[in-house]
């Protein structure tokens, strides 16, 4: 069984036992349609010759650079659309994000075939994520983001290849990362980089176990880990479990986003941390 293919194992209910199967909605109010706008299918690197796309929600309002935030889905291209393409899922988590003031992207990241599974967890295929990064920071105003505020989201599965890759020193464009019921394996944890841990309490003992270890790790090495646990959600839980507790964590979420990326706190967090080689 796959770990996540942008979530389509966590994310879909088989109906009546048929091959049909139904994307769960997410437990959240639906910003109006005038709160956002959407640019998609923009390509941000060429690898191969395969041109690598993504979808660009801004906030209707707003001035000046924004933060933004890039929501880190994996796929498998011969089994499929990508998650920015077939995802409700995502799309909706990108247009609450552009409503809550924050640039949301949704790319087309590729997973190595063969991973992904029970015995191998999901790895990137090349490097589709750097070159994103290098992108926007490099077309940021284009965009209308600071390029110097990027916050990573990642769930399930997949926090087991975003967890590295903004765990490394050298991405200093990001400024905040999101995991939402997932683990990962990373050595050190950056001090100068704000993670928010949402743990699922019905989910596996797996991996809840995983998200255990890899917090303590953080907390022995006086990482910035801000840890939410939601004891009645189920892995999956934005879409499973219609609750006000769902709803708290969301909002929590967005919150965190917001504060992490505020202009006002990456340059003191900068100064105040230094380098972290250590």
């Amino acid at each position: 069984m796959r770990f996540s293919n942008s979530l389509v194992c966590a994310l879909i209910t088989v109906l009546s036992g048929a091959a049909s199967a139904q994307q769960w909605p997410l437990h959240a109010p639906e910003p109006p349609a005038a709160a956002f706008r959407v640019t998609r299918h923009v390509r941000f690197a060429t690898t191969d010759g395969t041109p690598l796309l993504m979808d660009v929600y801004r906030p209707a309002q707003g001035s000046g650079p924004l933060p933004a935030v890039i929501f880190y889905t994996l796929y498998w291209p011969a089994e499929g659309a990508s998650a920015r393409v077939s995802s409700d899922w995502f799309k909706a988590w990108a247009r609450l994000a552009a409503a809550n003031g924050l640039v949301a992207i949704v790319p087309d990241l590729r997973a190595e075939p063969g991973t992904g599974n029970a015995e191998r967890p999901v790895r990137p295929l090349g490097d589709d994520f750097r070159r994103l990064i290098a992108h926007l920071t490099m077309r940021a105003a284009e965009y209308g983001i600071d390029g110097d505020r990027l916050a990573v989201f990642a769930e399930s599965g997949a926090t087991w290849a975003a967890l590295p890759a903004v765990q490394d020193p050298s991405q200093t464009a990001i400024k905040a990362a999101v995991m939402y019921y997932g683990g990962g394996n990373v050595d050190t944890f950056r001090r100068d980089l704000p993670l928010l841990w949402v743990r699922a309490g019905l989910d596996s003992a797996r991996t809840n176990a995983d998200i255990a270890r890899n917090a303590a790790l953080a907390l022995s090495q006086n990482a910035p880990l801000t840890l939410i646990n939601h004891p009645g959600g189920h892995h999956g839980f934005e879409g499973r479990d219609d609750s006000p507790a769902t709803r708290d964590v969301i909002d929590q979420t967005l919150a965190f986003l917001k504060r992490a990326t505020a202009p006002e706190v990456a340059p003191v967090r900068r100064k105040a941390t230094g380098p972290t080689r250590d």
